[in-house]
């Protein structure tokens, strides 16, 4: 991983989107404490344009804002009682997925259904997975509840995953 002038300029573009991104409003769903939100298609932008090494700083540096209390996350919200809450495992997911998802599509050129079907296995398996983990435990609820709870966000996440492979199809510069 070289990180000259073009690639930090990258990270720092793509941290800026994910951090615009939060200050779209979120949509509280009301049977859940998890608000459905865009600020994962920044997420999933990173893993098709970065290398591994570059989500993995990119998504990091977000995360280390987020958690000394700077308001990045979607909803104006930083700090540590964010990770200990019921978005905690989605958080930790976001950088999971990423690094993933970076290394999954760092492999030749995938034609759109191609990355739509990594973006969404991602999307829905890897973050998604983490989210429910961590809610589960946070929120002390049965993996079963937390499994239905989630249900809700996936065909949000398949939508948006349909968004990302478009548009990283377009900007893919690995």
């Amino acid at each position: 991983m070289r990180l000259d002038a073009r690639n930090i300029t990258k990270m720092a573009l793509l941290l800026a989107i994910i951090i615009g991104l939060g200050l779209v409003p979120n949509l509280p769903i009301g049977l859940i404490p998890v608000p459905i939100t865009v600020q994962n298609i920044g997420i999933l932008l990173v893993g098709l344009i970065l290398t591994p090494g570059e989500a993995a700083i990119t998504i990091g540096a977000f995360l280390l804002l987020a958690l000394v209390g700077i308001p990045v996350l979607t909803g104006m919200r930083g700090g540590v009682a964010v990770f200990m809450g019921p978005t905690g495992g989605y958080l930790l997911g976001y950088l999971v997925g990423a690094v993933l998802l970076a290394w999954w599509t760092s492999h030749g050129r995938q034609d759109w259904f191609g990355l739509f079907a990594k973006v969404a296995i991602i999307a829905v398996l890897v973050i998604d997975l983490l989210g429910i983990v961590g809610f589960a435990i946070n929120m002390r609820m049965a993996f079963s509840k937390a499994v239905l709870a989630n249900a809700f966000f996936i065909p949000g996440d398949v939508i948006k995953s349909a968004l990302v492979a478009l548009v990283g199809r377009r900007l893919k510069i690995k």
